[in-house]
């Protein structure tokens, strides 16, 4: 059974790994990623970021506080990436390109390598938005005017 290692423990081995051309993976934690990658069961790829990134990248980057965060670019700007995790509704503003290890290249997904220049996992980023409006806005409001019609009708019902 192998033993969970945080990134802080061993990011000085995955700054040389990336520095040298090579390329870093590991099982992602966390559930800001949702539905794309799942808490330690999907594992990603990332290379070094050839340059400026742009919307759709998704960037490991260390925040102020020392956390590393794999979140989605959904814009940039004049103060850096504007990013989000594809679960979450918080945007994140002012990402700077010093704050940016390295950029997800692919990801395993039960055993099948999907690559982010897949035509698939580029539809995925295409829809992302209209996905997330029926997640966080419509669904929501269907389910505050649909409850109470459900449950009038099983109490008319008798379920």
């Amino acid at each position: 059974m192998s033993k969970p290692v945080y990134l802080y423990e061993i990011s000085d081995a995955m700054k040389e790994v990336l520095k040298s051309g090579g390329e870093v993976s590991f099982v992602t934690a966390g559930y800001s990623m949702l539905p794309m990658l799942r808490n330690r069961t999907d594992k990603v790829v990332l290379a070094r970021a050839g340059g400026r990134l742009k919307k759709h990248d998704v960037p490991l980057y260390v925040r102020p506080d020392g956390r590393y965060v794999l979140h989605r670019i959904i814009g940039v700007d004049g103060s850096g990436y504007k990013t989000r995790g594809d679960n979450q509704r918080e945007v994140e503003c002012g990402v700077r390109d010093e704050q940016i290890i390295a950029v997800l290249k692919a990801f395993y997904r039960n055993g099948k390598l999907i690559k982010c220049t897949d035509f698939k996992y580029r539809c995925y980023c295409r829809f992302l938005p209209l996905v997330r409006l029926y997640r966080f806005r419509l669904y929501p409001i269907y389910v505050k005017l649909a409850a109470p019609l459900v449950r009038k009708i099983k109490s008319n019902t008798g379920e």
